[in-house]
């Protein structure tokens, strides 16, 4: 009998290590060498805050550029919230992963994504990742990031409340300072038919009581506690700043004299050649000033900086974990912001350069050089190829982008595309709209008005509609040409839809009913 407790004991111990390696049986196993992936998204904010491409302040985004690549000519496929962010998850246009326009608004087309949506996350997870979400989500109302293989999420915003409500939103019990902020607001607006609202100011308090603060410190317990297991990680950290209205503390505002802010060339515009919906959209606003613009930046400005703090935090805890050198680090955002330019705010139908080229930095120790840049086109939803690719996980079912390694190897990329497609089904107001972008120009359809075509190396602020003067005929019909070959590429139902799994061909009702065929330009 002595010896029976052993017996026992063994028994117990073998049937616990049996039952722990079947389990293990059931993980999938990540391949060796996988790099743990941090994915960092603002919201609204513009390319030509970081880098010094303006007088904004980022300190924490300029050092991770220098310690990674910089991307020049980065743009958003969608430039609003709701499609960019299914596109980013789904590497997928509209027209395959579902989501057309805002998800939350009353005239939403679809409020989720498709039934059958594969996102990279759900590969990540199938190829042994752990995955975390922390923030705002705005790609399905109706379903949630541990819908689409992510293990678990904090502070999470963007869909139904009553999906929340039933999450545990803080599993690492982060304390949240309330009522410690003091709202004062600088200028409002009134739409033509709507009541007055705060567009920017500041606030006075701790920044312990931001959101945003917020939001970084369950990201950091988040990425400690990832850090201190035995899988390769996801975690992605999704701030709203700066969005609209802009509302920085106090401590940053003082940072920026709006007298020392340049007023851009297009607050000129007299939209003279361009589609009527520019001229509506910029007298929305009503009479504004150039002090507006200026002050506007400012609290603009000062609200980047203030989130790029947060993302220094971040940061600075995933060098602690002693992980940075096999962790692949992001940060871009969903859109830009027009802030005054064209003498309009936020985002939406207007196809500029401030709405549709984002920042975009990856650092990748022992894949990206330091300091490295890159003037490629490229788009946010080519990231989803891009992390698939580095964790060796299965393919996505569509290849509506490129996974950006070949550019890490060589910047330059010779091999690379020349030309890229965007795609607008509106927000709140539902319209057609696509946009071809080549290195140096960008073409756009308008299927409520005359298109647009801008010559951005020799006109950057996008003043002179090309369409409308028949300036550099050959290069406009150059660009429609390329626009139909996009569509066609990506299974487009604007396109010729050649594809087996198009219902039917497109036919004249289509882009051709207001859309020239073009005609190709041959180099030499």
């Amino acid at each position: 009998m002595p010896n029976a407790p052993a017996s026992i004991n063994r028994r117990t111990l073998l049937a616990g290590a049996l039952a722990s390696q079947a389990l293990k049986a059931q993980q999938p196993a990540a391949q060796a060498n996988a790099p743990n992936i941090l994915h960092i998204m603002t919201d609204q904010q513009q390319w030509a805050t970081l880098a010094g491409r303006s007088l904004c302040q980022t300190p924490h985004l300029n050092k991770l550029a220098q310690s990674g690549m910089l991307f020049e000519r980065s743009y958003t496929p969608s430039a609003v919230c709701c499609p960019a962010r299914a596109m980013i998850l789904s590497g997928a246009y509209h027209w395959h992963n579902g989501v057309y326009n805002q998800i939350h608004s009353p005239p939403s087309v679809h409020r989720d994504m498709n039934p059958d949506v594969v996102l990279y996350s759900n590969r990540l997870r199938d190829a042994g990742y752990r995955l975390g979400y922390v923030g705002k989500w705005h790609a399905s109302w109706v379903r949630t990031p541990l819908d689409f293989g992510f293990h678990e999420v904090a502070d999470l915003q963007g869909c139904d409340p009553k999906l929340i409500a039933k999450l545990n939103t803080n599993p690492d019990g982060v304390e949240r300072v309330r009522n410690g902020l003091k709202s004062t607001s600088v200028r409002r607006f009134s739409w033509p038919g709507s009541e007055p609202f705060d567009m920017w100011g500041y606030r006075e308090g701790p920044v312990e009581a931001t959101p945003e603060y917020y939001r970084a410190e369950c990201a950091i317990r988040m990425l400690r506690r990832f850090a201190h297991g035995n899988q390769p990680w996801h975690l992605e950290a999704h701030f709203v700043e700066p969005h609209d209205p802009y509302m920085p503390l106090k401590k940053y505002l003082d940072h920026y004299d709006p007298r020392a802010i340049p007023v851009a060339k297009s607050f000129g515009d007299t939209f003279a050649g361009k589609p009527g919906l520019h001229r509506r959209e910029s007298q929305t606003w009503g009479a504004i000033t150039e002090d507006d613009y200026r002050t506007s930046r400012a609290h603009y400005y000062a609200y980047t900086e203030q989130v790029d703090a947060q993302i220094g935090r971040v940061l600075a805890a995933l060098e602690e974990t002693g992980q940075a050198d096999n962790t692949l680090v992001v940060v871009t955002a969903d859109h830009g912001d027009t802030v005054g330019a064209h003498r309009m705010w936020i985002k939406g139908c207007i196809p500029y350069e401030e709405c549709y080229r984002v920042p975009l930095i990856v650092r990748w120790p022992g894949h990206v050089q330091p300091g490295s840049h890159t003037n490629r086109l490229v788009q946010t939803h080519d990231l989803a190829y891009t992390y698939i690719a580095a964790a060796g996980a299965k393919p996505l079912p569509f290849q509506d982008g490129d996974p950006l390694q070949p550019l890490f190897a060589n910047p330059a990329g010779p091999a690379w595309r020349d030309q890229i497609l965007c795609a607008y089904y509106g927000g709140e107001f539902l319209y057609t709209q696509r946009i071809a972008i080549t290195e140096r120009f960008k073409y756009v359809f308008n299927g409520f008005d005359i298109d647009e075509c801008y010559d951005l190396a020799n006109d950057p602020e996008e003043m002179t509609n090309l369409v409308s003067t028949g300036e550099l005929a050959p290069q406009v019909d150059d660009m429609r040409a390329r626009l139909y070959e996009l569509m066609n590429k990506f299974d487009d139902p604007f396109g010729d839809l050649t594809s087996k799994t198009a219902p039917m061909k497109g036919d004249r009702y289509c882009a051709p009913r207001y859309l020239p065929r073009g005609r190709r330009l041959r180099e030499g």
